[in-house]
C-alpha cells in the first residue's frame, strides 16, 4: 500500500491518514515508511463492541481496507454511520471464495456494504461480484504488487552496495527470498551443490521472519559457512559476526552467507542479486510476491504452491521469465542458472522477459487511485 498512501498524502495534505495493522511487522513498516506523516493504531477485534468504539474514538470519513481483509462487524457498523468503505488492491483466491460460500448469507450482507472495489484481476471481481459484491461496484485495476519506483530501488541498492564494500557482489549472488520453515532446509542443499561448482558464490538467504534467525544460523548445515548478517552493515551497527565469533569491517569474499535479518531492506538487496527463489512456494503457504525480482531482470525459480500469486506466477511461467521447482529439482534450476555450464544468454532473457512482464502492467497506482479519490471528501 506504500505507493498509494505516498499519492494519498501529497495529492491530499489537508487529510489526516490513520494506518491500522494487525502484526507488530505491520505496525514495524508504518513507523519506518511513514512516521510522524500518518497517525497509527492497531486494527480493532472484529466484535460488535470494539468496532463501535474504534468508530467512536476516530469518526472516520471513509474507510479503505486491503486484499482480503473483509471484516463483517466493522463494514456493517462503518454503514450505519454512513462511512463509505473501499475494498483496494482486492483479491479472492478460489479457495478463499469457497469458505466464504460456505456462509454466503453473511458474505454477501457483508460485501454488499463495500461502496467500492478495486480487484486485481478479473477473476477475482468475478469471485467478489458472485459473493455478493455490487456489480457496479466493482472495477479491475490490476495489482499493487506491480507499483514499484524503479529509480527509488536503484537508489536503494546504491545505498546497500556502499555499506558492503566495491568488491562484495562480484561474484555469483543467489537471493532466497521470503523463506519460511522446511525450505531452508533445501535452498542449503541447493546451495551446497552450487558451491562445488562456483566456490565463491554468496548467498544471501532473507527468511520472512527474520525473528527465526537464530534458529537458521543453528542449523548443521550453516556450520561449514562463514556467515554475515545484515543488521551488523547498518549504521552504527559495528562490525559483521561469523559463525566462529570472528568480526570484520565489509562483506568479504570468505563469507558464504549473508542472512538478512532486518525489515524493508529486501526490494534493494534484490538488485545485487543474480537470480532470486521466491519463498513461500515450495510449502503449501501460497508463495509470496516474485515482482520485485521481475523489476530488477532476474530469473525467478518458485515451487509448486503459489495460489497466493495465482495469475502473476502464471503468466510468467507462461512467458518462460521463471522456473517452477520442488525440493529435487531445486539444485538443478539453480545451476541452470549460476553453475559452470550456464548459458548466459538464455538466463539473461528470461530475466529481461521478466521485467517485460513487470513493466506492462504500470499504471495501477493510478487506476486503484480513482477508486479511492471518488470516495474522498
Amino acid at each position: 500500500m506504500a505507493p498509494l498512501l505516498e499519492r494519498l498524502l501529497a495529492d491530499r495534505p489537508d487529510l489526516t491518514v490513520l494506518v491500522t495493522s494487525t502484526t507488530p511487522t505491520g505496525a514495524e513498516q508504518v513507523e519506518q515508511k511513514f512516521a510522524g506523516r500518518v497517525e497509527w493504531c492497531w486494527a480493532p477485534f472484529d466484535t460488535p463492541g470494539a468496532v463501535r468504539r474504534f468508530l467512536a474514538h476516530w469518526h472516520p470519513t471513509v474507510g479503505a481496507l486491503v486484499e482480503t481483509e473483509i471484516w463483517p462487524n466493522l463494514l456493517t457498523h462503518a454503514a450505519a454511520r454512513g462511512v463509505p468503505m473501499i475494498l483496494l488492491n482486492a483479491r479472492l483466491s478460489e479457495r478463499s471464495a469457497s469458505g466464504y460460500g460456505r456462509v454466503a448469507g453473511l458474505t454477501r450482507q457483508t460485501l454488499g456494504h463495500l461502496a467500492a472495489v478495486a480487484a486485481q484481476t478479473e477473476s477475482d471481481a468475478s469471485r467478489l461480484r458472485a459473493l455478493g459484491a455490487a456489480e457496479e461496484a466493482v472495477i479491475v485495476t490490476g495489482s499493487l504488487k506491480f507499483a514499484l519506483d524503479r529509480s527509488a530501488l536503484r537508489q536503494a541498492n546504491e545505498q546497500e552496495r556502499l555499506q558492503f564494500g566495491p568488491s562484495a557482489f562480484g561474484r555469483p549472488v543467489w537471493l532466497a527470498a521470503s523463506t519460511h520453515p522446511g525450505e531452508e532446509e533445501p535452498v542449503l542443499e541447493a546451495f551446497a551443490r552450487l558451491k562445488t561448482e562456483r566456490p565463491d558464490a554468496l548467498l544471501m538467504l532473507a527468511p520472512r521472519h527474520p525473528d527465526r534467525v537464530p534458529d537458521i544460523l543453528s542449523m548443521p548445515a550453516m556450520r561449514q559457512y562463514q556467515v554475515a548478517r545484515h543488521s551488523a552493515f547498518q549504521p552504527n551497527a559495528g562490525a559483521t559476526l561469523d559463525t566462529g565469533g570472528a568480526a570484520s569491517i565489509s562483506l568479504t569474499c570468505e563469507d558464504d552467507v549473508l542472512v538478512v535479518d532486518t525489515l524493508g531492506r529486501l526490494s534493494a538487496l534484490t538488485g545485487c542479486a543474480d537470480a532470486v527463489f521466491v519463498g513461500g512456494s515450495l510449502i503449501p503457504h501460497g508463495g509470496h510476491n516474485p515482482l520485485e525480482a521481475a523489476a530488477w531482470r532476474l530469473p525467478i525459480l518458485s515451487g509448486p504452491h503459489t495460489f497466493n500469486f495465482t495469475s502473476i506466477y502464471r503468466d510468467l511461467f507462461e512467458a518462460n521469465a521463471a522456473v517452477e521447482v520442488d525440493e529435487n529439482t531445486l539444485s538443478t534450476a539453480l545451476l541452470d542458472c549460476l553453475g559452470k555450464q550456464v548459458d548466459t544468454e538464455r538466463v539473461t532473457a528470461m530475466g529481461e522477459r521478466a521485467g517485460a512482464y513487470q513493466s506492462a502492467q504500470e499504471g495501477v497506482v493510478d487506476r486503484q487511485w480513482a477508486v479511492l479519490a471518488a470516495h474522498l471528501p
